[in-house]
């Protein structure tokens, strides 16, 4: 409560209110010095009727002084101004982290599971700048770093949906509709091109998709690749893994295959992306999205223990709500005793 000693304040306000207005009306007939009389009326007391018009009436009364008590400590309330008060400690806005995704028809068969599992893990922040960019041969920017997780949640959603619809695979061939080619365009090579999945080349675009270089801030890609490279690009991965480190920058490997038997591909990949002090998940496990957090988190584990600050936000809904409630009844409940 903002203004707790309201609440008080407004109960005696009202209760005393209540009883001067009470004792008025038992003095007022008092006052008049005038009585009804009807003659021979006596026996109205004892009719059915009569007995049931008088417990209806008191019933109404008694459940109009209920409203009418609901009304009263919820306008109280209302009056204290309800708040809910958080801590925000600052530091937990100064994690950037890039979604870094191989859109190569190698990696499409995973690359709707590996927008999901980006979804569960946006789901555990609170104040981080995300930002998604698709590669092949060339690299796109979904959307820059935000905190706007709704948008980040809709366009998550959107490159899963069109690439469930779009794509398929069948004896090692692949097929993909118009609309996933039109999506994907920005990333697709040019028709006299021979190259693919240019890795060194995603990886750099995605270190250079940081801002506030000239700030102290925690900056992860979380990087969703096969490593499987057709062709040459300007950055090998190991020129783009030292180009990460330059820029203190992590990076998460998610890679999309067995554990078990790991490809020389797959073992560069994970050697090099632990060299920046990230580490090496597989992507079609649940349970790396809850590993994924907790590295994340375990960055600025001391800084988040520091002081934080105190938040308020007004929440009068609640009380508002049953003010209206209790005044909307008192008075229907009023009319009908009337009846």
């Amino acid at each position: 409560m903002r203004f707790w000693w309201l609440i008080p304040l407004v109960l005696v306000a009202v209760a005393a209110a209540t009883g001067v207005g009470w004792w008025f009306a038992r003095r007022a007939g008092q006052r008049s010095g005038k009585k009804g009389w009807v003659a021979n009326s006596g026996y109205l007391r004892g009719l059915p009727k009569y007995q049931a018009l008088v417990r209806r009436t008191r019933s109404s009364l008694a459940m109009a002084v209920v409203c009418f008590i609901i009304a009263v400590i919820a306008a109280s309330v209302s009056a204290g101004a309800p708040v809910d008060r958080y801590v925000k400690h600052d530091k937990s806005a100064s994690r950037d982290i890039v979604i870094c995704l191989d859109a190569s028809a190698s990696m499409l068969p995973y690359d709707s599971k590996i927008g999901d599992a980006f979804k569960q893990i946006i789901s555990h922040f609170e104040g981080e700048r995300i930002s998604l960019q698709l590669w092949n041969v060339y690299s796109t920017t979904m959307f820059p770093l935000t905190d706007d997780y709704e948008m980040a949640n809709d366009t998550l959603t959107e490159m899963s949906d069109v690439i469930d619809r779009g794509f398929s695979s069948y004896g090692g061939r692949y097929t993909a509709t118009r609309e996933l080619i039109e999506y994907l365009q920005p990333t697709l090579p040019d028709d006299d091109e021979e190259r693919a999945s240019l890795v060194g080349d995603g990886l750099a675009s995605c270190v250079m998709g940081f801002d506030h270089k000239d700030k102290t801030r925690s900056r992860t890609i979380l990087l969703a690749t096969d490593n499987e490279v057709w062709g040459e690009g300007i950055y090998n991965l190991s020129e783009a893994i030292a180009f990460a480190k330059r820029q203190n920058v992590t990076v998460t490997a998610l890679y999309p295959g067995s554990m078990d038997m790991l490809s020389s591909e797959a073992i560069d990949l994970r050697d090099q992306v632990q060299s920046t002090g990230g580490d090496f998940y597989d992507a079609s496990s649940p349970a790396s999205v809850d590993s994924v957090v907790q590295q994340i988190e375990a960055e600025q584990k001391e800084d988040l223990d520091s002081n934080g600050k105190m938040l308020e936000t007004d929440r009068p809904t609640a009380a508002l709500g049953w003010t209206l409630v209790g005044v909307v009844s008192l008075l229907g409940l009023l009319a009908f005793g009337r009846l």
